[in-house]
């Protein structure tokens, strides 16, 4: 996997948790688990802003997740909460997510060619935030 592959995958996977949040973050009651899920948010929207930047050094532009798994996201967010809102819910789902995006991205990084030491370390680092973000939420379940 080469770099416009390997920073395309963190793009879209931080993008992903993008969708999957702002879906979901108007339909949390608690407040402190709404916060913990807006401060995730805005973790992957500074991914993304990252990913592009530094793939705009490169003479490259992102590739959002195709519309239509933004879509069933979207509404797999809402169909869910609308049958259960609880935070226990609600933080399985997103740590369910969490650990797909998790298991993704490290294939990536173990496969990759990308050669770009930075874009390896700002993957690495992305990991790790997920790992906490997991971290904040098991207290929901």
């Amino acid at each position: 996997m080469d770099y416009k592959q390997f920073q395309n995958s963190v793009y879209r996977n931080a993008s992903m948790g993008i969708t999957a949040l702002k879906a979901m973050i108007p339909r949390i009651p608690d407040s402190k688990m709404k916060n913990l899920l807006i401060k995730q948010y805005n973790s992957y929207k500074a991914q993304t802003e990252l990913t592009a930047s530094q793939m705009k050094r490169h003479s490259l532009e992102p590739v959002p997740p195709p519309l239509m798994a933004r879509l069933m996201t979207t509404a797999s967010v809402a169909l869910k909460l609308k049958r259960d809102n609880s935070t226990g819910n609600a933080a399985k789902m997103v740590i369910k997510g969490t650990n797909t995006g998790i298991i993704e991205l490290t294939e990536k990084l173990n496969h990759t060619t990308c050669g770009s030491p930075e874009a390896i370390q700002s993957a690495k680092e992305y990991l790790k935030r997920e790992q906490k973000n997991i971290e904040s939420l098991k207290p929901y379940l």
